[in-house]
């Protein structure tokens, strides 16, 4: 069976499981901001959040340079970071703009990439999620006079061609943008600078902020990068908790000058779209996501208060609302994690890895988030639909593309497995829960891609590229981790040979079976002791009346079959 690649414009150089420094750093940006020039490039350090150090540091910046460095209008790229507060790059952008003297004003501006986003597998519904935030920010940014311009890139190749015609059309000298992560982003974000670079009097600064700490320092005593979270995380915590740099959170823009209200008035007139098409509820998906950063705050706010200390026990729960949700808005950028973990730490009496055991837990997960960001730079093949474990490539999957349709229409009779299907899958359980809603609780998301893996034998990467055309909260570096985990092809996975029993897990985490219930209503009428395992629990001709399908496997013998396949594979490695 030939799985499904997320398509990648470069080859990765580093198959090896622990790539040498200077492999590494080929891959990663700089956490500092880099500004380049015509043929030469210069690297400043990490711009600082008071606004005097940062005024300091541009006019230190501008010496260094052989030729007078001129100041016109300053360009703010978004993409997935639509905030004003605790935004690196635009707070750099909006000092830069006013080096200089008056008449010089910051532009934001955002790209609609259909192409790319159809590449990598976006979700209908994550891209109405943007579009409704773009709506939030340009609010945002009309308070402070800041235009926000909209451009099309019929074809991915165009990028680079739009942002230098904004460049071109509106006088810019300074393009700001937040780095990204992926091979393809990249190569993107390599693009359009070396284009820009061509242009006399045009500077480019990245300011890399998708991650608390920089990959470059979260290193093993032997300078090469983690592949196992345990130590990962204690070293991210070490640094968090003495550094403190690492948790400041960056001051909003200031605004620019009235006149460019009237200046750019045809802007400030002209809205983003504000919708995408997608198959739920629209009414349905703007109640459970409202758009904008003082919704992800106040979310997050509410968190802490209400649910934070609870959340060790009650995020394994999926009929209880013991998570944060805070997913949707640290995927589009609304929220920043390093927001999330200084609001956990700050109610936790400034402790990450002790306190409250419900706080401490929730920040170790956005340790997870940072872990998988790593993982991404370092070995860049998982952003290829590569296993992060080569020698698991050898795994030879089911072609059953039956028993996968199943799966996604939460139609497996596992009650179980089908009800988070259903959530995902239609408004009206764990696949039901997903189609419903766009959103998985992120036990369920184990449960479900444990059992498509080792019970249907189904290659783990059809599941990844069917939750991220599914999910609102899709996120490469996380969903891309999270399924290797549970296939065991990746980083610090869960072993081959543990294999989650449905029914068990069904019992543990939905006891009473209120959450089937909900998303599988053909059984809300059953028992506590009959809901998880309907067709062994009644007679034949009782449970025929419930209109719900059999097993389609026995997991049993599913198990024994995956565990020799895996063994295997192992072998000839």
């Amino acid at each position: 069976m030939s799985p499904t690649k997320r398509p990648a414009q470069e080859n990765s150089d580093n198959d090896d499981d622990t790539p040498s420094v200077k492999q590494f750093k080929k891959h990663v940006s700089s956490y500092a901001a880099i500004t380049t020039k015509g043929s030469g490039s210069h690297s400043t350090a990490t711009i600082a959040t008071p606004t005097t150090t940062t005024k300091i540091q541009i006019k230190a910046e501008d010496q260094d340079h052989a030729e007078p460095i001129v100041t016109r209008n300053v360009l703010m790229w978004f993409r997935n970071d639509l905030r004003i507060r605790d935004n690196k790059a635009l707070y750099a952008a909006s000092m830069r703009s006013k080096v200089g003297g008056n008449n010089k004003f910051l532009i934001a501006l955002y790209i609609i990439s259909e192409e790319e986003w159809k590449e990598h597998d976006e979700a209908a519904v994550k891209i109405d999620f943007w579009m409704r935030n773009l709506t939030t920010l340009k609010a945002s940014l009309d308070k402070l006079a800041i235009p926000l311009v909209v451009k099309t890139a019929p074809k991915k190749t165009d990028v680079a061609k739009v942002v230098e015609g904004v460049v071109s059309d509106m006088d810019v000298s300074h393009v700001f943008w937040s780095g990204e992560l992926m091979v393809d982003e990249r190569k993107r974000d390599r693009l359009v600078r070396e284009a820009l670079e061509k242009h006399s009097g045009v500077y480019v600064e990245e300011h890399e902020d998708q991650c608390i700490v920089s990959p470059e320092d979260v290193r093993t005593k032997t300078g090469n990068p983690y592949a196992v979270f345990t130590p990962f995380y204690n070293t991210w915590c070490r640094l968090v908790e003495t550094e403190p740099h690492y948790l400041e959170i960056t001051e909003m823009p200031d605004a620019n000058p009235p006149e460019a209200k009237e200046i750019f008035a045809e802007h400030f007139k002209t809205n983003p779209p504000s919708s995408h098409p997608h198959p739920l509820d629209i009414n349905e998906m703007k109640r459970r996501y409202p758009a904008g950063e003082d919704e992800a705050h106040t979310r997050l706010e509410k968190f802490i208060q209400e649910k934070g200390k609870g959340y060790h026990q009650g995020r394994d729960v999926p009929d209880q609302d013991g998570t944060s949700v805070l997913s949707p808005y640290l995927n589009a950028g609304v929220l920043s994690t390093r927001q999330c973990v200084v609001a956990a730490r700050t109610a936790n009496k400034n402790k990450i890895q002790s306190g409250d055991e419900g706080l401490k837990t929730w920040i170790k997960e956005l340790g997870w988030r940072e872990f998988y960001r790593h993982i991404l730079v370092a070995f860049p093949r998982v952003c290829m639909s590569r296993a992060f474990q080569p020698k698991t490539e050898r795994v030879q999957w089911s072609d059953n593309d039956a028993h996968f349709q199943l799966w996604t229409e939460g139609k497996t009779g596992f009650p179980i497995v089908d009800a988070g299907k259903r959530y995902l899958l239609l408004l009206a359980s764990c696949m039901r829960q997903l189609k419903a809603t766009g959103y998985m609780h992120n036990r369920l998301r184990m449960i479900v891609a444990c059992f498509l893996v080792k019970d249907l034998l189904v290659n783990w990467q059809k599941g990844e590229k069917y939750f991220m055309n599914s999910l609102i909260d899709g996120d490469l570096a996380s969903n891309n981790g999270g399924w290797q985990w549970s296939a065991s092809t990746g980083t610090d996975s869960q072993p081959y040979f543990r294999v989650f029993n449905p029914l068990l897990q069904s019992k543990r985490y939905d006891p009473k079976g209120e959450y089937i219930r909900r998303w599988v209503p053909e059984l809300k009428t059953l028992t506590e002791q009959q809901i998880h395992d309907p067709s062994q629990a009644l007679s034949p001709k009782e449970f025929a009346k419930l209109g719900y399908p059999k097993p389609i496997v026995d997991h049993a013998e599913a198990k024994t079959k995956y565990l020799e396949e895996f063994k295997r594979a192992l072998a000839l490695a």
